[in-house]
């Protein structure tokens, strides 16, 4: 049976998040800790223990803080647990400045773990209560500009469906690279494999 699909923005936009978060959530399931925190190449960004990180913006509610900062070039590779680490702060961070009090600091918003079923849980939760009150938003708010006003992007400047298509992309973009560093730690060690195991 065909799925209905909804044609209207918001609903698409609605969809397309739900549709990804469902691909995710199978494609996901029963992540190991060491696949999340594995680092494929030295000097990747990861999740920390607090004043164990290297960069200068690493950033964390609690014990653990997510590598941040500057603008690396090449640009880092990034384990599983800061891709994962990442979305769950975008989908905080977004939530509290377009419909939260506006006022918990991004650096602060998000207490990061590496245990990968709690991170996984963490990011369903987050994503869930991001879509839950992008539901609500009327067809007019829809055209609002400034209704995000997430201090570390455009938001201010932005209509909140721009915003709404911004971090649908995010999400599927970083979602599926999560989904090929799980291959390749799945192959890494597999005979026939030219990749030595780390």
């Amino acid at each position: 049976m065909a799925m209905a699909m909804r044609t209207d923005r918001l609903g698409l936009l609605l969809d397309q998040l739900e549709t990804s978060l469902d691909l995710s959530r199978a494609r996901l399931a029963g992540l190991t800790d060491e696949e999340h925190l594995w680092e494929p190449v030295p000097g990747c960004w990861s999740v920390r223990r607090r004043g164990r990180s290297t960069t200068p913006g690493a950033y964390g509610a609690g014990d653990w803080v997510l590598d941040f900062g500057g603008a690396p070039d090449p640009a880092p590779v990034t384990t599983i647990a800061w891709r994962i680490g990442h979305l769950t702060s975008m989908f905080h961070g977004r939530w509290e400045w377009t419909f939260g009090s506006r006022s918990v600091p991004p650096e602060v918003d998000t207490a990061f773990t590496p245990v990968a079923a709690e991170a996984l849980d963490q990011l369903w939760a987050g994503a869930r209560r991001w879509a839950d009150a992008v539901a609500g938003l009327t067809e007019e708010q829809l055209d609002v500009v400034g209704l995000g006003q997430f201090p570390r992007g455009l938001d201010p400047q932005l209509p909140i469906v721009s915003i709404v298509w911004w971090m649908n992309r995010e999400f599927i973009h970083h979602a599926a690279e999560v989904a090929l560093l799980r291959d390749l730690h799945r192959w890494r060690a597999r005979p026939g494999s030219d990749a030595p195991a780390r």
